[in-house]
């Protein structure tokens, strides 16, 4: 096993990216929002993925946001930058870029737009392993790229040297197949893109999770995996309880996750709530609302 996979362990959270009003990024935010993930209990984060809209983010923009994690947490906690696009090129400069600012791995989704078939997404990893300074992860998300990464294929690319995969299809039955296709004995490591389903999935091989519910109640997930190494699945089960209600009632509250996070923690001082256009922020009396809703299972309130 690597040293980067055998950071790969419990609860690695998406982060939101931490946005002044003109939408530049505030480095001091994205510092504050990686610290609190780390204080309760993550194991490492995710930078401009996703949750962390790294299709609103400027790429100069990018270079503060990570520079500011990485100096915020990278000697404490493992620090993971988001990278695809449908550009080749521009995505192996991304991977460049975040070797050069200190990061210690990159998640990297197939290009978009165009379908691809098998035989191309092990081609574009096989060529991205070998140009790239940082371990590199598949990011399957097939709602958002429109590609699916089959499990057939995920044995191909663990030998062109991709070490991992976080599995965002939304359907364990997906991340049980990827597991499946890559036996009990290897070091390949499989993350969930989720929590709903974590500690099922981590009793069936999976090694962690990432999203943004793990970023926003991020001691939720970190006791899952706590109590499920430590044995105590009473205290699992009792924790994953906790985290799919708060899940439930984070979806329940507005069409765009993201809005809602933002607007959560800006109610903590974490960062502010803006979100990068074309989306709309939630204004003030729904950001208020949002929290209000929340703040019970939020760690500042012990989710207790």
């Amino acid at each position: 096993m690597t040293p980067f996979q055998e950071k790969l362990n419990g609860n690695i959270p998406a982060l939101l990216t931490a946005l002044h009003e003109d939408h530049t990024v505030d480095g001091e935010g994205m510092a504050r929002v990686a610290r609190r993930a780390i204080d309760y209990g993550s194991k490492g984060v995710v930078v401009v993925g996703t949750t962390g809209e790294f299709a609103g983010i400027d790429d100069d923009q990018r270079e503060i946001a990570i520079r500011a994690v990485v100096g915020e947490i990278g000697s404490d906690a493992t620090v993971i930058v988001g990278c695809g696009q449908p550009n080749v090129r521009r995505t192996h400069e991304q991977a460049r870029a975040a070797a050069e600012l200190g990061a210690d791995g990159i998640l990297v989704n197939p290009p978009f737009y165009f379908p691809m078939t098998q035989d191309e997404v092990v081609t574009f990893f096989a060529e991205l392993v070998e140009a790239s300074p940082l371990p590199v992860m598949l990011y399957n998300i097939p709602s958002m790229t429109g590609v699916t990464v089959e499990p057939a294929t995920i044995p191909k690319l663990r030998d062109v040297g991709v070490q991992g995969t976080k599995d965002s299809s939304g359907l364990p039955a997906n991340t049980l197949a990827y597991l499946s296709a890559i036996g009990p004995d290897t070091d390949f490591r499989v993350v969930v893109g989720g929590e709903s389903f974590f500690l099922h999935l981590l009793e069936a091989g999976a090694c962690a999770t990432t999203g943004i519910m793990p970023g926003v109640a991020p001691h939720w997930t970190s006791r899952i995996y706590d109590a499920w190494r430590a044995g105590d699945l009473k205290a699992a089960f009792a924790a994953q309880r906790s985290a799919n209600a708060f899940t439930a009632t984070f979806r329940g509250l507005h069409s765009f996750p993201i809005a809602t996070g933002k607007a959560v923690l800006s109610r903590l001082g974490v960062m502010e709530k803006w979100v990068a256009p074309p989306k709309h922020s939630l204004s003030d009396a729904e950001a208020d609302r949002a929290f209000e809703t929340l703040k019970s299972f939020l760690p500042e309130s012990d989710g207790q």
